[in-house]
This record gives C-alpha cells, sequence and structure tokens, in this order.
C-alpha cells in the first residue's frame, strides 16, 4: 500500500521511465534521476540549513552565494536542454547531480523567506555569512551526492521511500511559506514548533494534496496522446 502510494506520487511529478531513473541495489527509484535530485536536494537542504542556523537569520546570503546558486539551478535546465538537442550525452548520475545542486538552491532561497515571513522576531542576518558555512554546506552536499551514486544495495528502500516523501515535503513547504506571506499568518511564532504552525500547515497540506491529485489526472490525460 505505501509503495502504492509512492508510485502514485512519482506518477503525479514525472514520467517515471525506469531507463531514466536511477537504481539503488535492486530498487528502481520512483521518479526519474533528475527529478529524484530536485527534490531529496530540496529535502536534504532543509535539514541542513535548520542545523546550521539557529539564529532565526532571515537574510539571503551574499552577491557571490546567490551567483553560485543560480549557477546550480541552471545546471540541471542546461543539461536537459544540451541533452535534449544532442549536445552532448548525459546519464542519470549527471542528471541526479544537477537536479540535486538545483533542488538545493531552490531551499537556499525559500528558508530565509520562510524565517522571516514565519517568526515574529527574526534577526537581520545572511545566510553562510562566514565563508566556512557555506563550504560546510557545499561538502555535506558533496558527502550526500556521492553516497547516493555509491548505488548501496542495503540503502535502496531508504532512498526509495526519501524520494517519495521529499516530493511531498517541498510540495509542502513551498505551499507554506506562500501561505505564510498571508499578514493573518505572518510573523506571529517565537519558536519553530508552535500553535502558529498548525492552521498554516494544514492549509499547506491541502493545497499539497490539491495539486498533487490535479497532476497525477492531468499526466493520466496527456499519456493518451
Amino acid at each position: 500500500m505505501i509503495n502504492f502510494l509512492v508510485e502514485t506520487i512519482g506518477f503525479s511529478v514525472c514520467h517515471q521511465l525506469s531507463s531514466r531513473s536511477l537504481t539503488v541495489g535492486n530498487i528502481i527509484l520512483p521518479i526519474c534521476s533528475r527529478c529524484s535530485g530536485i527534490y531529496t536536494g530540496f529535502f536534504i537542504t532543509t535539514i541542513i540549513l535548520f542545523i546550521m542556523f539557529r539564529k532565526k537569520e532571515n537574510d539571503l546570503p551574499s552577491l557571490y552565494i546567490l551567483i553560485i546558486f543560480a549557477l546550480f539551478f541552471l545546471s540541471t535546465i542546461i543539461d536537459g536542454i544540451a541533452s535534449n538537442f544532442g549536445l552532448y550525452n548525459t546519464n542519470n548520475n549527471l542528471r541526479f547531480i544537477t537536479g540535486f545542486l538545483c533542488g538545493s538552491s531552490i531551499m537556499s532561497i525559500t528558508y530565509p523567506i520562510f524565517i522571516f515571513q514565519y517568526y515574529k522576531e527574526s534577526k537581520k542576518e545572511k545566510i553562510f555569512k562566514k565563508p566556512d558555512e557555506f563550504i560546510i554546506y557545499i561538502l555535506i552536499l558533496i558527502v550526500f551526492i556521492t553516497i547516493t551514486l555509491l548505488r548501496l544495495n542495503f540503502l535502496g528502500y531508504f532512498y526509495y521511500y526519501l524520494v517519495g516523501f521529499s516530493v511531498l515535503f517541498t510540495f509542502y513547504f513551498i505551499n507554506l511559506v506562500m501561505v505564510l506571506l498571508i499578514p493573518l499568518f505572518s510573523q506571529r511564532a517565537t519558536r519553530l514548533a508552535s500553535k502558529y504552525l498548525i492552521l498554516p500547515s494544514i492549509i499547506a497540506i491541502a493545497l499539497s494534496l490539491l495539486e498533487l491529485f490535479v497532476s497525477y489526472w492531468f499526466h493520466r490525460f496527456i499519456i493518451r496522446f
């Protein structure tokens, strides 16, 4: 039943071509390698940022880091377009790496927006203010990507469910940030786990399920042609 749910979620957001999907052990991940990278990159970066920045820093990083994030974001677009037009042959490893960097960059920009909109009092300070923080962040990304691409047999089901959960989490978190832009919900909390997260989360989850439902049936519709 859980596997069916994961596959259904995957169908909602991805073509699910097995030839374009990573295989970890004997398990084919529920979405393609590029999508797997984008969604897991978003989720893993969320964990990293909430651990690294506990002082409620709410400002975007320095310009040079924003440029790096822009390159991360563009990498998956360039890889997709260039390979589609036959400029070079890409592969699932490269698709995952560029996708992961893209998802990571999206979350890194979304994080300070969430902090600013969620907390009643947040700190006007840049994330990755210190270069060593950014270096540590990059090293953690490299470690996770490397472990993933080793495709260790015993991690097959772990990555399978991680990818499915990452899709749900990405939809939830982006919708949550959008809900927090509404003045009624903005800048009210003093800590992360608070009552002010409950109603916005319910709305964000409802929106996420609706979006996935619509996407699922739209995918069902277009594959008929």
